[in-house]
């Protein structure tokens, strides 16, 4: 097969727009339909995970593929497999996982009298004009990335004269590319996301235009998740919490260190407090002496060293 122009071009818009693409359904299938049509098929479909989640795309195609995918699915294995309740399909899902990234005709996963005869084929793949299957696939780090093309009969122009296969190896690399960086971005914002539980810090991810403005450190993520990460020091209410769990301090005493790390004065935390200055100044002694701090500034130091502790409830 030769490549014209006009194909060399929409090829190359179509890499363009994978090495763009973001994780959603309908992006997916507009894009899908585009390769479906350059290579003359009848009918496709998309299968791929985003941040675990199992998602579907077809074009010209009804929804008995996705319905009996998610009827069989049966979850993922040790080694990042999609496993199925169906052993045809689930041996085929496996073989092809194994086999790694590449552009494969279904014989090249299976027999065509057990493919027939499979109930993936029958109740799927044929109803929808999927008779026939030629794709591209890319190994995720759970499951995997799949482009399918299928066709009605088995002599279809595009699959003899070869044009699907080598269409499909060249849009391959892009392929490969956009959904591995979809698939790790979304391990790293679940690790991001882990990250932020356990800090240290006041972190939070913002999606407002300017993120975290009074924060302490404000940086924009990249895509796929738009926003800000906002990083500021723990408040002085977490701080007094942290030392009332490690130091067993009373609820009174816990109050007066939140005052003393927010730098009031002694009769500034009688004011907060409502209680008398010479009541506030035997709170405020009673904290260094419980917490072993030698002055105020010390207790401030010694607070923003402790591990990290749940604000809790008193």
């Amino acid at each position: 097969m030769e490549i014209d122009l006009d194909c060399a071009r929409t090829l190359a818009g179509l890499q363009r727009r994978l090495l763009d693409l973001e994780a959603d359904p309908d992006t997916v299938g507009a894009l899908l339909g585009e390769v479906a049509r350059l290579v003359d098929a009848d009918a496709a479909m998309a299968a791929w995970l985003n941040e675990g989640v199992p998602l579907f795309a077809t074009w010209n195609a009804g929804p008995q593929i996705e319905a009996y995918f998610a009827r069989t699915f049966a979850g993922v294995d040790r080694d990042g497999n999609i496993r199925s309740t169906d052993p045809d399909l689930d041996r085929i899902n496996l073989t092809r996982r194994q086999m790694g990234d590449g552009v494969r005709h279904e014989s090249s996963l299976a027999g065509r009298a057990m493919i027939e005869n499979a109930a993936f084929h029958r109740e799927a793949f044929r109803p929808v004009g999927m008779n026939h299957v030629i794709g591209m696939t890319t190994r995720l780090d759970v499951g995997e990335a799949v482009f399918a093309m299928g066709y009605a009969r088995h002599d279809a122009p595009a699959l003899v004269g070869g044009r699907a296969e080598i269409v499909l190896n060249l849009l391959l690399p892009a392929f490969a590319s956009a959904f591995g960086a979809l698939d790790r971005g979304a391990r790293n914002f679940d690790r991001l996301q882990t990250a932020i539980a356990q800090s240290d810090m006041d972190v939070s991810v913002r999606d407002d235009d300017d993120g975290g403005s009074e924060a302490f450190l404000c940086l924009p993520l990249p895509s796929p998740e738009a926003g800000y990460l906002s990083v500021s020091p723990p408040d002085a209410g977490t701080l007094a919490a942290r030392l009332a769990q490690t130091y067993g301090l009373t609820p009174r005493q816990q109050d007066t260190a939140e005052c003393l790390l927010d730098g009031l004065s002694t009769r500034d935390v009688a004011a907060r407090l409502g209680i008398r200055v010479n009541t506030a100044r035997r709170h405020c002694e009673a904290v260094l002496h419980r917490t072993g701090a030698r002055r105020r500034s010390e207790l401030n130091r010694m607070a923003r060293t402790l591990s990290r502790k749940s604000r809790g409830k008193r």
